[in-house]
């Protein structure tokens, strides 16, 4: 019985861990829908010796806000945006309404899309096969931090 109590409960954290805690909306990223649902094996036998609980499918981000940034995976997603804040300095609330990460009321949003649809055309154009690394920029070989530095107005400006 013990056995069989200590397996329940990391189910139960595993699931935990996994399950968004908004459910299929998430402020931030709208609705977020899962490849599969979470599922987990039966338990086998009377001695207590079940299967493990099987690895929840990532979510694939899917809101009419997302409009550049489409098809990823909301850990891919989220990591991206990481990388965006950093490679320009900034915080969410640059481009985000505070509390309201879908709003549209903020010009930088607007802004912050056109770079990145930038940034995504100079990757196609000149690196059409880089392949990105575990940890690096899913847009490619150009990213904010290529001209930016840090900084929100790029460092190197051309013919300057």
């Amino acid at each position: 019985m013990a056995i069989l109590c200590r397996m329940l409960r990391r189910a139960l954290l595993i699931f935990a861990l996994c399950a968004c805690p908004f459910g299929t909306r998430h402020p931030a990223l709208g609705t977020v829908q899962a490849q599969a649902p979470h599922t987990f094996a039966p338990l086998r036998g009377a001695g207590g010796a079940g299967a493990a609980p099987q690895a929840p499918s990532p979510t694939v981000v899917d809101s009419p806000n997302v409009k550049v940034l489409t098809g990823l995976f909301a850990q891919q997603f989220q990591e991206e945006m990481n990388l965006i804040v950093q490679g320009l300095g900034v915080t969410c609330n640059t481009c985000h309404a505070r509390g309201n990460f879908a709003s549209e009321e903020k010009p930088e949003k607007l802004k912050a899309r056109q770079m990145l649809e930038m940034t995504k055309a100079l990757n196609t154009q000149y690196f059409p096969d880089y392949k990105p690394k575990e940890g690096e920029s899913v847009l490619g070989r150009v990213t904010c931090y290529t001209c930016h530095k840090g900084e929100t107005t790029p460092k190197n400006t051309v013919g300057h």
